[in-house]
């Protein structure tokens, strides 16, 4: 039987006995709703049922959704961190997406709540007396940049340098860079569900913030290790005390990193612009 280039938009849906192109790999498509080169569905009129369909898929898929993702990486991260590494990884929603979503949502209640513009702030008031006017105004935009753009600098800087500091410590044996990235994307995940459900605390009930980022590195400190020393026994064989010494240096040495480009970056923009 020749192919048939294409489907009338509208009757695409009920024609599943008719071969037609994947418009997306150019395979043949046989009967059923879905080319088996690619899985891409047969060729059809968008229409706001099917986004709504495919949105309610995204959060309610039993086996993959946003909603059972939060709960596999908050309860059983080594299990998800496993499962990965051993190639099991069709049972979850996707690591890296997941991460850029809640990494977003904390950016955005960042910059709702102004939180790191508090900071800045509270920084102000205690700089008064030893820094000029144009320095104290340079506080204060350094401050808004670094909460405008905490999703990048979590996500281009802190990340590589974690999962650096985690393959170093973990031994190339027994993890690559890739890997203990995905470990740190897992980690992070977890972080930022946590961190999330704080400022929201924080912007529903307290308004604008009063003053420091002290809670967001202790929060970042107890989860990343909590949560490193899990990783270590379930996923990567760790023992007890193998885990927990490696969980507490990974953690150290990325905050010192973190810590000590923040204030190269403040001493640069504030005092040496």
């Amino acid at each position: 039987m020749e192919s048939v280039v294409a489907v009338p938009a509208a009757d695409a849906p009920h024609a599943v006995t008719q071969d037609v192109d994947c418009l997306n790999c150019g395979h043949v498509m046989a009967q059923g709703l879905y080319c088996s080169h690619c899985g891409q569905q047969r060729p059809h009129r968008l229409s706001v049922g099917h986004v709504l369909h495919e949105l309610l898929h995204i959060f309610t898929h039993t086996d993959k959704s946003i909603f059972a993702y939060i709960g596999q990486v908050l309860l059983y991260p080594g299990q998800v961190v496993a499962d990965y590494l051993a190639g099991r990884r069709k049972r979850y929603f996707n690591p890296f997406q997941f991460l850029l979503l809640a990494v977003g949502a904390a950016t955005l209640l960042t910059t709702v709540g102004h939180y790191y513009e508090a900071t800045g702030h509270s920084l102000q008031q205690r700089l008064q007396s030893s820094v000029t006017a144009a320095q104290l105004v340079r506080v204060e935009s350094y401050f808004h940049f670094v909460g405008k753009y905490q999703n990048l600098w979590w996500l281009l800087l802190l990340l590589p340098i974690y999962s650096l500091i985690a393959w170093g410590m973990y031994g190339r044996r027994r993890v690559n860079y890739a890997e203990a990235f995905l470990v740190f994307v897992v980690v992070g995940a977890a972080f930022h569900i946590f961190w999330v459900v704080v400022l929201l605390g924080l912007v529903l009930f307290m308004g604008p913030f009063s003053g420091t980022s002290n809670l967001a590195a202790l929060l970042q400190v107890i989860v990343m290790f909590s949560y490193l020393t899990l990783i270590g026994r379930r996923a990567l064989g760790l023992s007890t005390a193998g885990s927990l010494w490696r969980a507490a240096v990974i953690v150290l040495l990325g905050a010192a990193c973190g810590a000590g480009i923040n204030y190269v970056a403040f001493r640069l923009y504030v005092m040496g612009g």
